[in-house]
């Protein structure tokens, strides 16, 4: 059973539902199989479906959470998190760099390394965060995240679709 995850936190969880969805949808549709949640079916399709999330949400995710967890982590877990997030960037630029049937292998790789990144940041990190992040800390980074994320995306949409 997942535990819960604290308030403050709360609006990179919500945020990294988003992104199981499209690696999920990116994953299937690219397996072929005939229902992969409403995700295009074509190469081109999923890149503009990855490059939508990149631009709504997935930027400025990794943006707070370098800049308000990364003061927080231990020296291995930031260069974990900095690395996966570069990997990440790298793979979305390769699919749009590359053309049609060649965009299969960086988006695949993008999908799979997504999930395994919001897995462990759900399973591992963010436990390690609430319990060693002193209260006020972890209160004030919650409330940094919450401008960030929710009232600043209010004006722009922060979903994929």
């Amino acid at each position: 059973m997942a535990a819960k995850r604290s308030r403050e936190l709360r609006p990179l969880s919500s945020e990294h539902h988003q992104a199981l969805l499209v690696a999920f949808q990116i994953k299937k549709a690219i397996a072929g199989h005939a229902e992969a949640a409403g995700a295009p079916r074509d190469l081109d399709g999923l890149a503009a479906l990855a490059r939508r999330f990149e631009e709504s949400v997935f930027l400025q995710h990794l943006e707070a959470e370098e800049e308000l967890l990364g003061r927080h982590l231990s020296a291995a877990d930031g260069r974990r998190l900095t690395e996966e997030h570069q990997q990440l960037r790298d793979l979305l630029a390769e699919a749009r760099a590359v053309r049609h049937a060649a965009r299969r292998a960086p988006l695949l790789a993008f999908a799979d390394l997504l999930e395994r990144h919001v897995r462990w940041e759900e399973r591992e990190l963010f436990p390690r965060c609430e319990e060693a992040i002193p209260a006020r800390d972890l209160a004030a980074l919650g409330h940094e995240l919450e401008r960030r994320l929710v009232v600043a995306g209010k004006g722009a949409k922060r979903t994929v679709s």
